[in-house]
């Protein structure tokens, strides 16, 4: 095989053939102008031979259209897809409106993520203002391990929150166990950048942005996207923010209601700023808290 060569079929240890459909959708998604059959196969590392068999089975389907320079973009049988995914996952109907509004408020970045059971995923992110790490982006996931969807976790049961703080290590528990009393009376998380150098965050941060323009390395994309979050800092208690001096913020949080009056979703407010003043600090919870009331569906 010849360098540079895409690796062929066989060559190609744990990608199976649903990984590459997958690929190939997710690609289409985010292109803004429609691929070849080259382009898609070059930016996938997969034959073209493998990527003709493919789109030609999509196309029968609706779910790529082929146009007629023979390259390729979505077609309309996924809008049956999307609409079901819609029903399935219902948002706040004004939640892009709201996310852009809160962004524009706090010149911060802003993330809206859907909190399961097992992981949080996120649904809505507006980047354009603010700092937001490097890697988050609609449809990336992550396990539900602390920090990671504390606004939520400290409204359900003490069974949920017990699993949620045994993800965490061990000398971090009492923390977050803290954090989670403490949501229970103002609803707002806030944490610092732990241990971490906020320059090593952001190059952590830039590793998993130029991953995301490979999907053939979105296992790996995943892995540091998940390291990045693990560094990401340390939750502040009560006494800490009554601090009248500037403190490192790397983010804030806090829960928003489905149509039933249950906490599914956690908005992030991302300022990533080394030091953000107290009225500052105030002012960010008080925007966040009003946007967590709009995106609230009951």
């Amino acid at each position: 095989m010849s360098r540079g060569t895409p690796l062929d079929d066989s060559a190609r240890a744990g990608s199976p053939p649903t990984d590459r459909v997958v690929s190939i959708i997710e690609l289409l998604a985010q292109q803004s102008e429609p691929s070849s059959v080259a382009a898609i196969a070059s930016r996938l590392e997969l034959n073209r031979a493998t990527v003709t068999s493919i789109l030609l089975a999509l196309e029968r389907a609706g779910w790529v259209v082929r146009l007629a320079d023979r390259s390729y973009t979505l077609g309309p049988g996924m809008l049956g897809v999307a609409e079901a995914v819609r029903n399935a996952l219902p948002l706040p109907e004004n939640h892009t409106e709201v996310l852009h509004d809160l962004a524009h408020a706090t010149k911060c970045g802003v993330s809206l993520a859907m909190v399961g059971t097992t992981e949080v995923t996120f649904v809505s992110v507006v980047r354009g203002v603010g700092h937001i790490p490097g890697g988050v982006g609609v449809g990336v996931r992550l396990p539900l391990t602390p920090p990671a969807g504390a606004s939520v976790i400290a409204r359900r049961d003490a069974a949920s929150q017990q699993q949620w703080l045994a993800g965490a290590p061990q000398e971090l528990r009492p923390a977050f166990s803290n954090l989670l009393d403490q949501l229970g009376n103002d609803g707002v998380a806030i944490f610092d950048f732990g241990d971490s150098n906020p320059e090593v965050l952001g190059v952590l941060g830039d590793v998993a942005e130029l991953l995301s323009e490979h999907p053939r390395r979105s296992a790996l994309r995943q892995r540091v996207f998940e390291t990045l979050v693990s560094l990401g800092g340390k939750p502040y208690s009560t006494a800490q923010l009554e601090s009248p001096e500037p403190l490192p913020v790397s983010y804030l949080s806090t829960a928003v209601d489905n149509s039933a009056g249950h906490p599914a979703y956690e908005i992030q407010l991302g300022p990533l700023d080394p030091s953000v003043s107290a009225a500052d600090r105030s002012r960010y919870i008080h925007e966040l808290r009003s946007a967590a009331a709009k995106l609230s569906q009951h």
